[in-house]
């Protein structure tokens, strides 16, 4: 079984994994949704997980809260 990839909630830094890149995505959106009261559209946090799975020496996503 391959090991679960994970990404940072871009609004509090708290680790989020799953088993592949769709996972992420809906991982952080319910944890966005239920943790911090953002509903954020889905092409928003898509965009997010690619970044930081592309940049992952050096986070460089934007934050999606705005903050």
């Amino acid at each position: 079984m391959a090991e679960p990839i994970n990404v940072k909630c871009p609004s509090c830094d708290q680790i989020l994994a799953a088993a592949d890149e769709g996972g992420l995505v809906s991982a952080l959106q319910a944890h966005l949704y239920e943790g911090h009261a953002l509903e954020t559209l889905p092409e928003r946090i898509r965009e997010n997980v690619a970044a930081q799975l592309r940049d992952f020496d050096g986070y460089n996503a934007r934050p999606i809260s705005g903050a």
